[in-house]
């Protein structure tokens, strides 16, 4: 996994190469891992309509979805509060064969505040089973 910030014109790249688990429950796809030396718990979940939610239960709890030029309303639970938050997705690709248990997959979205843009993001996901 490679993710990609930008903020305020400052860019960050981090890359994970981690061990996980893909799993399919009803009618949806599951994939878990654990990011990092801290471990924090990571899922993806691939819906039966197309769209993708990510799940990071770190000290504070996100959880975003994506579906290409859509918006979503999300929250973020910070020191000062819970902060309403909107996920822009501009881009998604994703070639993924679940049968086989392997998959690429590319998410660009956007992070807005109170009509301000917070930063720029970039996800590339690749898996194997």
């Amino acid at each position: 996994m490679q993710t990609t910030i930008e903020q305020d014109g400052e860019q960050e790249q981090f890359n994970f190469d981690e061990t996980g688990q893909l799993v399919s429950i009803k009618d949806a796809y599951y994939l878990r891992y654990q990011e990092g030396e801290t471990k924090i718990p990571v899922t993806f979940k691939f819906d039966g309509n197309g769209d993708i939610f990510l799940t990071r239960n770190a000290a504070n709890r996100t959880r975003f979805q994506f579906r290409p030029n859509q918006t979503f309303e999300t929250h973020y639970q910070s020191e000062y509060g819970l902060i309403k938050l909107e996920v822009r997705t501009i881009r998604v690709l994703r070639e993924i064969d679940f049968n086989a248990g392997h998959g690429h997959l590319i998410v660009d979205y956007q992070l807005w505040a109170q009509k301000q843009l917070i930063g720029k993001y970039q996800i590339r996901l690749q898996f194997n089973a």
